[in-house]
This record gives C-alpha cells, sequence and structure tokens, in this order.
C-alpha cells in the first residue's frame, strides 16, 4: 500500500534531503506534499552563477539549493505547494509520469479547475503554467516532484533568476522563462492552507499515512548538511 508521508517542515535544504533519503531507504510507492519558505530551487545539472543572482539572493537573505532531478531554476516561497511522487521499477517497461500527472489535472478538476499537461513536464491553465515537474531515477526508484503555484510571488522570479541569453554560454541546462499563473485567481475563496488539505484528501486516499521519526530526522539532517546546504556541490 502507498505510504502518504507527513512533511510539515519549510526549511528548503531539508525538505530536498527527506526526498532523496526516503527514495533511497523505502520501496513502497510514495506521495507527499510541502511547502519551502522563500528559496531558490536549481536542477542538479545547472551552472549556479549563470542561473541565479546569487549576491541578490543572498543580500534578501534566500537561500539556494541543487535538488536531486533536472530542470531549471525555480523560485520558492509559501504560496507555492509542492508535491512528490516515488515509487519502484523492474526496467523492462518504459517509466511514465503521465498518470500522476493526470491524477493533479482531476484533483483541480474536482475544484472546478481546467488544467492539461503540456510535453512531460508542465501543467497549464488556459495557456498559463501552474505546474513544473522533474524527475531522476536511483537505481530501481524513481522521483517525480513538481510545483502547483497556489498564490506564489512571481514578482521574485525575474529579480533572481537570469534570463540573459549571455549568460548561458557553459554547459549548464539553462532555464526557460515562461508565462506562469497563480491557481489563487481561478480559485478566490480558497487560501492556500484549504488548498493543501483538499489536495491532502483526494491524493492520500488508499494510503497508509507515515510520521518521521527521530532516526529519520537524524539521518535526513545528516544528509542534509553534507550535501543540501551547499549549492554548489
Amino acid at each position: 500500500m502507498p505510504l502518504w508521508i507527513e512533511m510539515n517542515r519549510t526549511d528548503p535544504p531539508w525538505n530536498l534531503a527527506a526526498e532523496e533519503y526516503f527514495l533511497s531507504t523505502r520501496d513502497e510507492t510514495i506521495f507527499m506534499l510541502w511547502r519551502n519558505s522563500r528559496s531558490v530551487i536549481i536542477g542538479k545539472n545547472q551552472d549556479l552563477e549563470a542561473e541565479v543572482d546569487t549576491d541578490r539572493a543572498a543580500s534578501l537573505g534566500i537561500p539556494v539549493v541543487r535538488r536531486m532531478t533536472g530542470g531549471g531554476a525555480v523560485f520558492h516561497d509559501l504560496g507555492n505547494v509542492n508535491f512528490t511522487y516515488m515509487f519502484t521499477f523492474d526496467g523492462k517497461h518504459e517509466m511514465s509520469f503521465e498518470p500522476f500527472a493526470k491524477l493533479l489535472i482531476n484533483v483541480l478538476a474536482d475544484l472546478g479547475v481546467t488544467a492539461e499537461l503540456s510535453g512531460r513536464n508542465d501543467i497549464l491553465v488556459k495557456g498559463k503554467k501552474i505546474s513544473g515537474c522533474a524527475h531522476a531515477c536511483l537505481g530501481n526508484r524513481a522521483i517525480y516532484h513538481g510545483t502547483l503555484l497556489f498564490s506564489a510571488d512571481v514578482s521574485q522570479m525575474e529579480g533572481l533568476l537570469r534570463f540573459s541569453e549571455e549568460k548561458y554560454r557553459g554547459r549548464g541546462i539553462r532555464s526557460v522563462s515562461s508565462r506562469v499563473t497563480n491557481l489563487n485567481e481561478l480559485l478566490p475563496d480558497m487560501d492556500v492552507e484549504r488548498f493543501i488539505e483538499e489536495l491532502r484528501v483526494r491524493l492520500s486516499e488508499g494510503c497508509t499515512p507515515y510520521v518521521i521519526n527521530a532516526d529519520d530526522v537524524a539521518a535526513i539532517d545528516k544528509l542534509c548538511y553534507e550535501k543540501y546546504r551547499n549549492p554548489r556541490l
């Protein structure tokens, strides 16, 4: 039976370390919802200086964290809801994350929002991006995670993320500036806490709740300090 792991922290490096920890130590299918405080999250292969105005981030006290998956740089805050889906695969069939993306789309439809999958990584509403996703494999385990913009401060993206053509002459994967929108514009009577609860009720159906214990915390703390608090690794 799938696990539903309660994630109650908003510390960006810790949350990303928790993802890697559970991916590498559990065999079950896992679902998570979580939020980060203000931060910039970059892809595993990105050129940090080309993607992020690190001086501005430092002056604002906004940490930059490198995740274990690919893709572009994104800005997180408490108006941004993150989801994680992990599973084991047998290597005999092509992995497909589309069923989980469609599950999210169906949940949004239940709430009155018509969304569609664009390519493998984006979910759009009326042509505007409300979710970007990324994935990675670790042995026979796969992770698919992404964002749901609910009431994020989208203006911060332009001030922290670099989009100049001159910045992408290195080997890092460049980000793509996309037109985005917040779901609260479509759900004006709902706040982010209620939105999270609506997602939790629907996504956790049929799952076994898992509460992070002291051993988990110790292992995640170790991984966090060894890896995730340094975006240059």
